[in-house]
């Protein structure tokens, strides 16, 4: 009968092995097996068992029952090791492998001329461990020396209590000051040093601060960080530069894994290598000129203010490559998180006007010789009467009038020759139809309606700059176009991003999009621009010495049930030198105020701010003005300068020179310059004419 019983047993064994090998019940098949070889030899050694005396019966019992338990115990073993081999290597790890967050610093961002507009700047929190506080004298007698320091801030007496009772408390951290800078941070150090103190006691945790140059001329344009849903626990570029160059400004951040000892003091050695990555972000050197920034922030704010405007805005450019030189933008409502420059528009009046008369010249519709009768200063189209913004605006025309007069009415007889579809192409062609694709974000998308949809009435007052809105960066890309030769360029901000070791990674360089007129129309409107503010509207903006060309702008301003009455956007576009153009000026100004009607407009307005940024431009690029380039190229100012053979020279006529002018001509001469006066060159001695020989000084009187 027990036989019969062990070969059941046996039996049943080898049922629950085939049953949980189909089931895939691994360990317990390994288990099964164990049991398996144990009841065989248990069953093998039953005979032996009959013939022993009852002590060895109990011994082989005894030992039967330990081979069991070391059976279990081999059982464990190998479910240890091989199957829960993962479970307990993870437990292991995760007593000694210690994550370290490692990240690099945000790239910095700078002007043409490397001026850091941002950067990062280390700030730290300085704190103390209490339990450590009391173990030294010297401890306390340093603390008090610090917080007498001015940049601390804490009341002594009040401190050292909270310090007794954080160290009560079993507190491991007291904060002292945050936002230390380097400098105090070196002050602490000293102090530490002179009492030969380590960090254990007094413990700096270090930040990263960004730091962005005169806010209030590049907040607009250079941007700032922030957090995002997306970034989450990291700030990255929110707005302006820093978010559209995000990929490239952006710290790297890594997780490395490294084993320690149990107390997390000591790093265990290990065979893997490790290979260093830079992790610091990449630095952008942006088009944007330092020293042309403040000069048109600081004209434009002086005339926002002076005008009482509502909002202000200035841009200058190379109009020979799409460069953005400065740009500027002010207002008295709350400021929003955009940059108008980009991402506003407006009806631009009259400074739309050279772009119309360009298309008809390039187009064969007209010639500057071509006439328009304005007749009395109106004229009437499909029961809309259109007039002269001045009335002395009558008569005869020729084109190269209709611009220096800024005559409406000859500008809606000049769009009478185009027909619709051709009027359009040449507004898609100076980039009016689409973004600039300037690199800024967020670029606003033009509002244009096709020709096929236009009232009888869109393409007249188009023509002189209503019925057509343009955000500031379009107008200065399209007019530049007009004046550089007839190529529209893709305007930038950034001209190129370098690692830290100034190994340039990515260059933009100057896109031409299209020829839009022929260099010859282009030159055409360039003597005409000039002339326009020699001899027409823009007289105020004339600088003197200097050949510079450009065109009022006085818009009305819109709303849903037409224009505002006496409320205008006074604005100026203008460009120097004129024959070979080197920078183009944009400024416009929201609703001006002043005593009288004509003071709200551009050539008040505006054309004045243009005048004297192009003077601060000529002083700080050291521009000579066009009267002492023509005295230069003369035989004679060539030998003066030379100083080979001074019989030979004669007097120049210094008459309307400044007083730079002057100094210039004479820089390299032997001969003493005195100046008496302020303005220009009313006077001189010697006079015109006479030769210079033994002459040691001059003199000149200004007015």
């Amino acid at each position: 009968m027990l036989k019969n019983f062990k070969i059941l047993i046996l039996l049943l064994n080898f049922i629950g092995i085939g049953i949980s090998i189909y089931y895939k019940l691994f360990k317990a098949t390994t288990f099964l097996i164990i049991l398996l070889l144990y009841l065989i030899y248990i069953f093998i050694d039953r005979k032996e068992m009959k013939t022993k005396n009852n002590f060895n019966k109990r011994a082989m019992i005894s030992y039967n029952i330990i081979l069991f338990c070391f059976m279990l115990i081999f059982f464990r073993l190998i479910q240890v090791q091989i199957f829960d081999n993962d479970f307990y290597l993870e437990k292991a790890q995760k007593q000694t492998i210690a994550s370290n967050k490692n990240s690099g610093n945000r790239g910095s961002i700078f002007d043409t001329n490397g001026k850091s507009l941002a950067f990062n700047k280390s700030i730290y929190d300085l704190g103390i461990d209490p339990a450590r506080a009391y173990e030294n004298p010297n401890i306390v007698q340093a603390l008090e020396e610090i917080i007498d320091k001015p940049f601390i801030k804490l009341n002594k007496k009040k401190f050292i209590k909270e310090l007794e009772e954080a160290n009560k408390q079993e507190k491991k951290y007291k904060l002292i000051s945050r936002n230390l800078s380097e400098g105090e941070r070196a002050e602490v150090e000293e102090i530490l040093n002179n009492y030969k103190l380590n960090k254990r006691e007094f413990i700096f945790d270090r930040n990263i601060e960004r730091t962005y140059y005169k806010k209030d001329i590049y907040n607009d344009l250079v941007g700032l960080i922030g957090y995002t849903a997306r970034s989450q626990h990291t700030k990255e570029g929110i707005f302006g530069i820093e978010k559209q160059y995000e990929d490239y400004l952006k710290e790297k951040t890594i997780l490395r894994e490294r084993p320690y000892a149990q107390n997390r003091m000591l790093r265990l050695p290990t065979s893997k290598d490790e290979i260093k990555i830079n992790l610091n972000g990449k630095n952008v050197f942006m088009t944007i000129d330092n020293d042309l920034q403040f000069i048109l922030n600081d004209e434009v704010k002086k005339k926002f203010i002076s005008s009482g405007s509502e909002d202000a805005y200035g841009i200058i450019m190379d109009p020979n490559n799409g460069k953005i030189l400065a740009t500027a933008a002010f207002t008295r409502k709350k400021r929003a998180l955009r940059n108008p420059i980009f991402q506003n528009q407006f009806e631009p009046g009259s400074t739309f006007k050279p772009i119309i008369v360009a298309s008809a010249l390039n187009e064969g519709l007209i010639k500057r010789s071509s006439k328009f009768d304005v007749q009395d200063g109106t004229i009437k189209k499909y029961r809309h009467t259109i007039r002269e913004s001045s009335r002395s605006t009558k008569g005869v025309l020729t084109t190269d009038e209709v611009l220096k007069k800024s005559s409406n009415v000859g500008m809606v007889l000049i769009g009478d020759t185009f027909t619709d579809e051709t009027f359009e192409k040449y507004l898609k062609a100076f980039g009016l139809y689409d973004k600039t694709d300037v690199d800024f974000p967020a670029e606003i998308k033009p509002y244009t309606t096709p020709y096929r949809k236009w009232d009888k009435l869109k393409k007249s007052t188009m023509s002189f700059g209503q019925g057509i809105v343009v955000s500031p960066i379009q107008l200065a890309t399209a007019f530049s176009a007009v004046i550089n030769g007839g190529t529209l360029y893709k305007p930038y901000l950034v001209e190129k991003i370098t690692d830290e070791n100034n190994i340039v990674i990515r260059r933009n360089l100057p896109t031409p999009v299209r020829q839009v007129i022929s260099p010859e129309i282009s030159a055409n409107m360039r003597e005409i621009l000039e002339s326009v503010v020699s001899d027409g509207t823009a007289k105020k903006g004339i600088v003197e010495g200097y050949r510079v060309g450009g065109k009022t702008g006085t818009a009305q301003l819109s709303t849903r049930g037409g224009y505002i009455k006496h409320e205008y956007l006074a604005s100026f576009i203008g460009f120097f030198p004129a024959d070979k153009p080197q920078y183009l000026v944009l400024v416009m100004f929201m609703k001006p105020q002043g005593e009288t009607i004509f003071e709200k407009f551009g050539g008040a307005t505006a054309a004045p701010v243009f005048g004297e940024i192009v003077k601060r431009i000529t002083k700080n690029k050291n521009i000579l003005s066009q009267n002492v380039a023509k005295i230069s190229e003369t035989t004679e100012i060539e030998t003066l300068n030379r100083n080979t053979d001074i019989l030979t020279v004669e007097m120049p006529d210094l008459k309307g020179l400044s007083p730079k002018d002057v100094i210039y001509i004479f820089k390299d001469t032997n001969i003493d310059v005195k100046i008496s006066g302020k303005g220009l060159v009313d006077s001189q001695k010697p006079a015109a004419g006479t030769p210079l020989e033994n002459i040691k000084q001059i003199e000149v009187i200004l007015k």
